[in-house]
C-alpha cells in the first residue's frame, strides 16, 4: 500500500472512530433505557412512584399513600411531633390539578359537585414533577373506572 492510500486509510478510521466515540457520548447522563410507559404500570407501581416522588419533595410534613380499593387512596400525613393522620380519597371524584407559584404544587380536591372536603396539596420542584405526579394519578383513576366495568 503507497504512503498516501494509507494515510488516507488511516483518516478514515479515526474519522468513524470519532463518529463512534460521539454517538456513545450522545445519551448526556440521560438513561440509556427507556422509563416504563404509564399505560402499561400496575396500580401498586402507580403508587410506588407517587411516594418517591413524596418522600422526596418531603418539607414538613412526612406523607404516604396506599391503595385501600381500586377507587380509595389512602393518604397518611405526618407533621413533626404529631400523630399521624389519615384521609381517604375516592379516586373517581377527585379533581387534579396544579399551579404554579414559588415552585409546583398540585392539587388534590373533590369535584366541584360534592359536599366540602378538604384539599389536599403536594408541592413538587419542577413542572415536569408536576405533570408525572399528576398523571401517576391519572392513571390510578383510569383504573379505578375499569375495575367497575
Amino acid at each position: 500500500m503507497t504512503a498516501p492510500k494509507a494515510a488516507r486509510r488511516r483518516r478514515w478510521i479515526a474519522a468513524g472512530l470519532a463518529v463512534a466515540a460521539a454517538a456513545g457520548a450522545c445519551t448526556d447522563g440521560y438513561p440509556t433505557r427507556d422509563a416504563p410507559a404509564a399505560g402499561d404500570m400496575s396500580a401498586a407501581e402507580h403508587v410506588h412512584a407517587l411516594n418517591d416522588m413524596l418522600r422526596h419533595e418531603a418539607r414538613s410534613v412526612d406523607a404516604r399513600l396506599t391503595l385501600a380499593t381500586p377507587c380509595i387512596l389512602r393518604l397518611a400525613t405526618t407533621a413533626p411531633g404529631a400523630h399521624e393522620s389519615t384521609a381517604s380519597l375516592r379516586l373517581e371524584t377527585l379533581h387534579i390539578a396544579f399551579s404554579v407559584d414559588e415552585r409546583y404544587r398540585v392539587n388534590l380536591a373533590p369535584a366541584a359537585n360534592l359536599p366540602a372536603a378538604r384539599d389536599h396539596r403536594f408541592v413538587v420542584d419542577g413542572w415536569q414533577d408536576a405533570v408525572a405526579f399528576r398523571s401517576h394519578l391519572q392513571q390510578l383513576q383510569m383504573a379505578c373506572v375499569a375495575s367497575k366495568d
